[in-house]
């Protein structure tokens, strides 16, 4: 098993998996692999890891973030590892983490993928860190929410458009609601198998592809053909970074076009006439034996409220 971080920009998140302060990844443990336009990030991080004696590849980018995933598969699929961890060079793992995902692979039965539950962030401001809250969903709040009147009081955009977003937004809640456990709402699957790595992340969309491969996951589940299991986040194993704005953020032009839902919309309602989303199936929960001495709530990260 080895942890796989696929970075396309922000160097100094990379380091952060490497400093003792943080996640404190041995070399030896981990690939980068680098996929990007940016010519200058890949030369900075292909020296880093140089230097430090980490195993790198720098792949086709065509800018989506499914193709940097499926880069990973690739590569994953190419070597000897029986086992992956996804993560994105942004976000963080915990030392909780690193040693969870290491003992994972120790046990009898690893499963073929893991789902997060309860997703928790983290922030970096004023040289302080905070971690959030979990990550779950209101749906019936959202499906009840006036968004005509938001889009155009805070977008200033025309009824008629204000309209078409409200109606992708009740659509969008809908399905998840449908779909979704409230505390899956970011569909973060980490570790995954060579099985589970024949499945791979839709470039045909720029936001959602983690969303769509975990509801094939969980089809595959279902079938009897993965064994899929869920953990929840206390303590977190994995970190997303809130601190800049994410793709969703930058896709949706700071929350003023929604044309990407649009599309994954389209894409589920595939998934759905092909009867692979199963309303109301909940995969099941990891067992992990922890050493009589283990701090589990021990982030080995300074939190701050």
């Amino acid at each position: 098993m080895k942890f796989y971080i696929l970075t396309s920009n922000d160097y100094p998140a990379l380091k952060r998996h490497f400093n003792y302060r943080y996640s404190n990844l041995q070399p030896e443990d981990a690939v980068v692999v680098i996929n990007t336009g940016d010519i200058d990030h890949a030369k900075i991080v292909k020296s880093f890891c140089k230097s430090q004696g980490i195993e790198y590849y720098i792949t086709e980018c065509d800018g989506t973030p499914a193709t940097g995933k499926n880069a990973v598969l690739d590569l994953f699929l190419a070597s000897d590892n029986d086992y992956c961890v996804l993560v994105d060079g942004d976000d963080l793992l915990t030392p909780h983490g690193v040693w969870f995902y290491k003992n994972l692979e120790t046990t009898d039965n690893p499963p073929d993928a893991l789902l997060l539950l309860n997703q928790k962030g983290i922030r970096f401001a004023d040289d302080a860190t905070y971690i959030s809250q979990p990550f779950t969903v209101k749906y019936d709040e959202l499906l009840a929410f006036d968004y005509v009147t938001h889009f155009k009081d805070t977008h200033l955009l025309d009824n008629e458009t204000a309209e078409f977003y409200q109606d992708l937004h009740y659509q969008y809640y809908g399905q998840s609601k449908k779909y979704c456990q409230d505390s899956e709402a970011h569909s973060r699957v980490t570790w995954i198998s060579k099985e589970a790595a024949q499945f791979r992340f839709d470039a045909d969309i720029v936001v959602g592809e983690d969303t769509l491969n975990m509801f094939e996951l969980k089809h595959q589940a279902k079938l009897g053909n993965l064994d899929v299991k869920t953990t929840d986040e206390s303590p977190a194993t994995y970190l997303y970074d809130q601190t800049s704005a994410g793709i969703v953020a930058s896709v949706s032009n700071r929350g003023a076009d929604y044309h990407w839902m649009q599309r994954y919309l389209m894409k589920l309602d595939e998934m759905e006439q092909a009867g692979k989303l199963h309303e109301g199936f909940k995969l099941p929960a990891l067992t992990v034996d922890y050493p009589e001495d283990y701090a589990m709530g021990d982030y080995g990260i300074t939190e701050a409220s």
